[in-house]
């Protein structure tokens, strides 16, 4: 098991979880961290390939496979935040309606239509033995429809909306290819207040025992706080169900509400002071987690506030610290002005707490996005590997697609068929064999038709002529100290006479100059090719791009045509530098791989 285990005190006692609640966030005299992480996360050995599985979508969050049904193996049923339940066709790209939930929803587009919403269809899952009982569970956003069996909201004060579980039954024979869910078998098991309308979490699943885990995130506005946010945030309140994950078993009944059961397993079972049916606690927005199909690890993705993004372990009772913590630094909430990370000193923080696996800060995206362990054989360098993501870089305007490597160190899948993702990440999907599907769109709202489902499969030995790097301060000789940042990309054509490429910088002053110059990793060497010269300009996103067609005239790397540069790059031989006024030889740099 993992060093968050060994490091995680499975018999802390609740006199430390009441002590929790009281303890004191305040940072008093610790200062924000401009650059919490300034370690940047490059770019890793495995290459994919980004196939298009289904397209026409909305805002598709979610896909699985039909447990038990050996007919509908080339099915992945994806949840779409509209409201709509696709049976897809991963051969053909074909898609049927296996439910429509569409008429429950309140109405999306926290703005108005065309707008960003975090509600919605949220997530789904099949019973284990569906094949025997057509039963399958979903999470949806709901109008305020009577007493909900959870709340933290104050008398007299309605909640946004509602999160609602619902179990659905298909007619018997359920794994027919034209079976669909009967719209009147409906059976809620548990409505639950949500004060705002975002922080919902909103993943289903069925862990290795048969019991059914359901997400949730803090209640929304931010940094755990305002109507229906308990004093020192939901998150830390293990007496309410906000900022959890719950695990419960759908055909008992010994719940308040008889509608479900409640594992007499379950770390909290008995404790005045928590809820029966938490599972783990201080969580702000678990929007994903998945169980590794092979070991039955739980992989939990949650959601940052301004700064981190952390990847976590599912442990029973664990409290992951939010909002005392966010990934692994201190936070401050900050009063009415923007929360901030600082690191934790003695007494900022209680022992015990579980520290996340993998971190990274808003450098590298705004929002991770959780995903599956691999198990598929498409991909063999990626066999045991957790893939996940982020919802988007604002500076290349694309959301990012990660892994993680020995020693859970994060790295960003290679796509070898395009310079980037180029849409928002919305979600995951893992099929019956195990392979996995990126689920996106193009707006990163729920509505359109932009929606897409692509396959990943092994980008080994192919595009041999496409080359990217990550830059930053640190790969300069010697490093320097700055937040920017960039991403360059390089194709060549076949005949290896023409380079096409793409820079794109971030958090960066004064740009005067930006080239290729040619030495390996760690060496510094002459220009070979001049990519951007004029300024200065402070751009943040695109600072050039375009077509090249031979190196610079007389350049002190020897290079004679474009084929030389190509060489190079092969080789590792060829670095991208970007000059600045402040740092002339060079602010940011990344070796050509």
């Amino acid at each position: 098991m993992r060093d968050v285990l060994r490091r995680y005190n499975a018999n802390f006692s609740m006199s430390l979880l009441a002590g929790t609640l009281a303890l004191s966030t305040v940072a008093g005299a610790q200062e924000a961290l401009d650059d919490p992480i300034p370690e940047p996360i490059d770019s890793g050995h495995v290459r994919i390939v980004l196939e298009t599985s289904a397209d026409g979508m909305t805002a598709p969050n979610w896909g699985s496979d039909v447990p038990g049904c050996t007919n509908l193996q080339d099915r992945l049923v994806v949840s779409d935040q509209d409201g709509i339940l696709w049976a897809v066709n991963i051969d053909t790209g074909d898609r049927s309606v296996l439910l429509d939930v569409s008429d429950r929803l309140v109405s999306l587009g926290v703005g108005g239509p065309g707008t960003f919403d975090e509600r919605g269809l949220l997530g789904f899952t099949f019973h284990p033995d569906f094949a025997n009982n057509g039963l399958l569970y979903t999470y949806t956003s709901e109008p305020v429809a009577g007493p909900a069996d959870f709340s933290t909201m104050p008398v007299g004060v309605d909640a946004n909306h509602q999160s609602v579980i619902n179990e659905w039954r298909v007619p018997a024979p359920s794994c027919e290819r034209g079976a669909v869910v009967d719209p009147t078998s409906r059976r809620e098991l548990l409505r639950i207040d949500e004060p705002q309308f975002n922080h919902n979490g909103g993943t289903l699943a069925f862990g290795p025992y048969g019991m059914l885990y359901i997400s949730l995130g803090d209640g929304g506005a931010a940094d755990d706080q305002g109507v229906g946010h308990v004093p020192g945030g939901n998150g830390q309140d293990p007496g309410n169900v906000l900022g959890t994950i719950l695990r419960i078993d759908p055909q008992g009944s010994n719940a308040a509400n008889g509608q479900y059961g409640v594992p007499v397993d379950n770390p909290f079972v008995g404790d005045a002071d928590a809820v029966d049916e938490i599972f783990a606690y201080g969580f702000r927005n678990p929007f994903r987690f998945s169980f590794d199909a092979y070991t039955g690890e739980m992989m939990i993705a949650d959601v940052g506030q301004n700064d981190i993004e952390e990847v976590d372990v599912g442990v029973p009772g664990g409290n992951y610290g939010w909002p005392i913590k966010e990934g692994s630094f201190c936070f401050h909430p900050n009063g009415t002005e923007p929360g901030f990370v600082f690191n934790c000193g003695p007494g900022n923080a209680p022992a015990g707490l579980v520290e996340p696996v993998a971190v990274y800060d808003h450098d590298e995206g705004i929002a991770v996005i959780g995903g599956f362990v691999y198990r598929g054989s498409l991909i063999p360098n990626l066999m045991g590997r957790y893939v996940f993501g982020d919802y988007l870089q604002p500076y290349i305007d694309s959301g990012r697609l990660f892994y993680l490597g020995k020693n859970d160190r994060i790295f960003e899948l290679d796509l070898r068929d395009r310079d980037s993702l180029g849409l928002v990440l919305l979600g995951f999907g893992q099929d019956a064999f195990g392979e996995l599907y990126v689920l996106a769109n193009e707006t990163g709202t729920p509505f359109g038709d932009t929606g897409v489902v692509l396959r990943m499969v092994n980008g080994q030995g192919k595009a041999p002529n496409r080359f990217r790097t990550h830059l930053s301060g640190s790969e300069e000789v010697p490093a320097t100290e700055t937040r920017a940042q960039g991403q360059a990309t390089f194709e060549m054509n076949r005949t290896a006479n023409h380079l096409s490429f793409r820079l794109i910088v971030a958090n960066i002053e004064g740009v005067v100059a930006a080239h290729i110059h040619c030495a390996p990793e760690g060496v510094n060497g002459p220009v070979g090719v001049t990519l951007f010269s004029g300024g200065p300009v402070s751009p943040d996103g695109t600072l050039a791009s375009g077509n090249v067609s031979e190196p610079g005239s007389g350049n002190a790397c020897g290079w004679g045509s474009i084929g030389d540069v190509l060489t190079a790059m092969r080789l590792g031989n060829a670095y991208v530098n970007v000059h600045t006024l402040a740092n002339p030889p060079g602010e940011i740099r990344g070796q050509i791989r």
